[in-house]
C-alpha cells in the first residue's frame, strides 16, 4: 500500500477522530467522511507502520443513517467530522465512546449508561467561532477553517454551526485588510499582523464581541476598522485586540486592548447574568448549557446546608448555579481574567456565598484542606481535555466529600481519572453523556462519585 493507491474497503467503525475504520489485513485504514456499514473507494494519502490515512472517493454501498449535509465544506473542513451521519445515529456513537472508555480502564458503574441527552438545536448553536486568516496560493487574504489534518485553510466565511453573524463580521475585516494592505499571519516566517478573527455571541441578549488576534502590539488604522464594523453589523457591543507575539499556534495571548465598548458581553442563563470577556471560557453551546448544569447540580444533591468547592471554575457558571442552593461555594481558577468575571458575575446576580481564588486547584486546595482545615461536602471538577491534575485527585481522596461532580470534556481522560478514584474506594454511581457538539465526535459527559 502507498499514497495514491485506490483501494475498495468495508467501513466497520468510526474513529477517535471521525474517521470511518476498516481493516486491510494487520493495516488499518481510516478513511475520512466514510461511515459504518458502507462499502467505498477511497484514495491513500498517507501509510504508516500499522495504519494508513485515506480519502473517501466514491460511495459503493451508502448507509442507511447518511444524511445530506447543511454544509458545501463537510468534507474538506475539519470541524464537524460526522455531519453526514443521521443526528440521532451521532447520539449512540457518543454514547459508545463513552463506554468503550470506561470498560477499557476497568470503571464499575452500578447501572448501564443512558443514551446520550441529545442537544436543543443542532445548527447555529455555536455562540463562539474562531477564523484563521493567511494568504492563499494566488496571494489573496482568506479566512476560514482549517482544513482536516492540516494547516491549510479552507475559505469560507460561513459555518451552519456558527450564528448567522459571522460571515459579515469576516467579510468586513478582510475588506479592511486588503484596502490597507496589512498582512495576514505567516506560520512559516512568523511574520504577518493578523492571526485570527474571534467572534463572540450572547445567545440571550444578541450582543456581539469581535476580539482580532493580533501578531504585533496595535492594528493599523483600527479606528477606520472599528467603524467599519459597527456600521455593519448590528448588536456589536465589544471590540478588541488580543496580542499574540508568539512563535506558537496557540491562539489566544494574555493582553487585550479594547478598542470599543467595556471589555465583554453579557449572556443569559436560567435567569443568572454572566459578563463573558475575550479570554473568558464559557461553553460553546448555550442552548444546551443549562442541559448540562441542570444534570450537574441534580447529582450535586444539594439541600442548601453544603460547602461545595467547584474547581477549575472558569467565568462562575457553575458554581453560581450551584451557589442558589448551597450554603457556600468556594471556585477555583487559573486564569485571572476569569477569576475577575467570576466575581463580577457574583456581584451582577446578588450572590454573595461564592468566594472565587486564583491559583492552580491542586495547589490551592491541599492548602485549604491540609492547613485550615476546610472541608467540602460536595466537589465538582470540570477539568481540561487533559482531566485532573494527580496532587488534585489524591486531595480529593483524602478528603473524601460525600459526593464529588465530575464534568468531562475527554471520555478518555474521565476513564482514567475514575480509575484513580475507584481503586481508592470510591465509587462511581451514574454517568451521563451530553451532547454539547453536533456532528462531531466531541462529547461532554457528567459522573457522579460516592466516598
Amino acid at each position: 500500500m502507498k499514497p495514491n493507491d485506490i483501494l475498495t474497503l468495508d467501513i466497520q467503525s468510526v474513529g477517535e477522530d471521525g474517521d470511518g475504520i476498516s481493516k486491510l489485513g494487520k493495516t488499518t485504514v481510516y478513511v475520512s467522511n466514510a461511515l459504518p456499514g458502507e462499502r467505498v473507494s477511497a484514495v491513500v494519502d498517507d501509510v504508516a507502520k500499522s495504519y494508513a490515512h485515506a480519502h473517501l472517493q466514491r460511495i459503493i454501498r451508502c448507509s442507511q443513517h447518511r444524511v445530506r449535509a447543511n454544509c458545501q465544506y463537510v468534507r474538506q473542513c475539519g470541524g464537524c467530522q460526522v455531519q453526514e451521519l443521521d443526528y440521532n445515529e451521532q447520539l449512540l456513537l457518543k454514547r459508545q465512546k463513552v463506554v468503550d472508555y470506561l470498560q477499557s480502564a476497568g470503571v464499575v458503574l452500578d447501572r448501564e449508561i443512558p443514551g446520550t441527552i441529545g442537544s436543543r438545536t443542532i445548527f447555529n448553536f455555536r455562540n463562539k467561532a474562531i477564523y484563521p486568516v493567511a494568504k492563499n496560493i494566488d496571494g489573496e487574504i482568506v479566512a476560514g477553517f482549517y482544513a482536516r489534518r492540516s494547516h491549510q485553510i479552507i475559505s469560507s466565511k460561513e459555518c451552519p454551526v456558527g450564528a448567522d453573524e459571522n460571515s459579515k463580521i469576516v467579510a468586513v475585516v478582510i475588506n479592511h485588510l486588503n484596502h490597507y494592505n496589512i498582512e495576514p499571519y505567516d506560520e512559516a516566517t512568523h511574520s504577518g499582523t493578523v492571526r485570527y478573527i474571534v467572534i463572540r455571541k450572547a445567545f440571550a441578549t444578541d450582543e456581539l464581541m469581535v476580539s482580532i488576534v493580533v501578531n504585533d502590539n496595535d492594528l493599523p488604522h483600527r479606528n477606520e476598522l472599528v467603524e467599519r464594523l459597527l456600521s455593519s453589523v448590528k448588536n456589536i457591543k465589544d471590540i478588541s485586540l488580543t496580542v499574540n507575539c508568539d512563535n506558537t499556534n496557540r491562539i489566544r495571548g494574555n493582553e487585550v486592548v479594547t478598542l470599543y465598548g467595556n471589555g465583554y458581553i453579557t449572556d443569559i442563563i436560567d435567569g443568572i447574568k454572566f459578563r463573558i470577556s475575550p479570554l473568558s471560557f464559557f461553553q460553546v453551546n448555550t442552548p444546551q448549557t443549562k442541559v448540562l448544569y441542570d444534570k450537574v447540580l441534580e447529582l450535586a444533591g444539594l439541600t442548601g446546608e453544603e460547602t461545595v468547592m467547584d474547581l477549575y471554575c472558569g467565568v462562575g457558571t457553575i458554581s453560581l448555579f450551584l451557589a442558589r442552593n448551597a450554603r457556600k461555594v468556594i471556585g477555583v481558577e487559573t486564569i485571572p481574567q476569569a477569576v475577575a468575571d467570576a466575581k463580577q458575575n457574583a456581584a451582577l446576580n446578588h450572590i454573595d456565598n461564592v468566594d472565587f481564588i486564583e491559583g492552580k486547584a491542586e495547589e490551592i486546595i491541599p492548602d485549604l484542606v491540609q492547613h485550615q482545615g476546610l472541608k467540602a461536602d460536595v466537589v465538582v471538577v470540570d477539568p481540561p481535555r487533559k482531566g485532573c491534575d494527580k496532587v488534585l485527585i489524591d486531595t480529593i481522596i483524602k478528603m473524601r466529600p460525600s459526593r464529588l461532580v465530575y464534568v468531562s470534556c475527554d471520555p478518555k481522560s474521565l476513564a482514567r481519572d475514575l480509575r484513580i478514584l475507584q481503586d481508592n474506594g470510591l465509587k462511581t454511581k451514574y454517568v451521563q453523556p451530553v451532547d454539547m457538539f453536533p456532528h462531531t465526535v466531541h462529547i461532554e459527559t457528567v459522573a457522579l462519585v460516592i466516598c
